[in-house]
């Protein structure tokens, strides 16, 4: 019971954190936004692992070290795709894939369940899509490049829960804590290359420099906000992931659009499609089945 929680407020932290991290990238690029609260997010967790603690082995450094590889890549590929669209389709697309990958590697590990047990993760399934899918006039089928982008996104978030949940159980908050720094710093690096080139055929194109405008204050606390849930989030997986099924709590962690929807509702008054209604509530209905199958 406590790790579907837990793994249902995983969920909605990430897409608490999307939520930010979209306003952000409205004002400053998105890679900007990405590194800057991949910064924020590391320095919440080196903060909580002086009361929590961390043990740096091999193992957890390894562990850490694959995840934030991982990260950048899956961030990449996720921006790629949504650039590209149609984002109805590659987010949930992104958001299933990312599930599928940990629930293969569970099974393979032993993970059971009884026939309501599996009808429940099939019905957040269903709920990831239902949720993450937005009708409207412009729905069309995606480009191969889209498609392929689309998968590589879930992949890299896959292979993300995967290497939180094999970091040792005694390591702490060492192998979140380098996951994003190493996200950070290799995030940094393709920041400073895309800003760079960006500047280079902007002043090749224009005889006269022009001005940026300059981001708000709310704009950086809202990049800020963005890493401390976006950590806050690995740090919920990583203690259920620790205490539960992998499977389970990577299904559960793919609803994350639902916390995306819910502010989205609550701070920009957005309305919910019907779809996406039903969604919630399949989730919801599938969620209560799960902690008693």
């Amino acid at each position: 019971m406590f790790t579907i929680i837990l793994g249902f407020a995983t969920s909605l932290v990430y897409g608490f954190a999307d939520f930010f991290g979209a306003l952000g990238s409205r004002h400053i690029r998105p890679v900007v936004v990405t590194f800057w609260s991949g910064l924020s997010g590391l320095a919440l967790l080196l903060t909580a692992s002086l009361f929590m603690g961390a043990d740096f082995s091999t193992n957890s450094i390894l562990c850490g070290v694959i995840g934030g590889i991982a990260s950048a890549f899956a961030m990449t590929c996720l921006y790629a795709a949504l650039a590209i669209g149609p984002i109805s389709i590659l987010s949930p697309l992104s958001a299933v894939v990312m599930a599928i990958v940990p629930m293969i590697i569970g099974f393979a590990q032993g993970d059971r369940f009884s026939l309501w047990g599996w009808l429940s993760l099939g019905g957040i399934l269903v709920a990831v899509v239902l949720v993450g899918f937005v009708p409207g006039e412009d729905v069309r089928l995606p480009s191969m490049k889209g498609l392929a982008l689309g998968v590589g996104a879930g992949i890299g978030m896959g292979v993300v829960l995967l290497a939180l949940a094999a970091a040792p159980h005694d390591s702490g908050l060492a192998s979140p804590a380098i996951l994003r720094g190493v996200s950070a710093s290799l995030l940094g690096i393709f920041m400073l290359f895309t800003l760079r080139r960006n500047d280079t055929d902007a002043a090749a194109s224009r005889p006269t420099p022009s001005t940026r405008p300059t981001a708000s204050t709310k704009i950086w606390f809202a990049v800020i906000a963005t890493g401390f849930l976006d950590s806050s989030a690995n740090l919920f997986f990583t203690i259920a992931a620790r205490q539960g099924s992998l499977s389970v709590i990577s299904v559960l962690t793919a609803l994350y659009p639902l916390g995306t929807i819910i502010l989205a509702r609550i701070f920009l008054k957005e309305k919910i499609a019907k779809s996406q209604m039903a969604g919630i509530v399949l989730a919801l209905a599938a969620s209560a089945v799960l902690t008693i199958a």
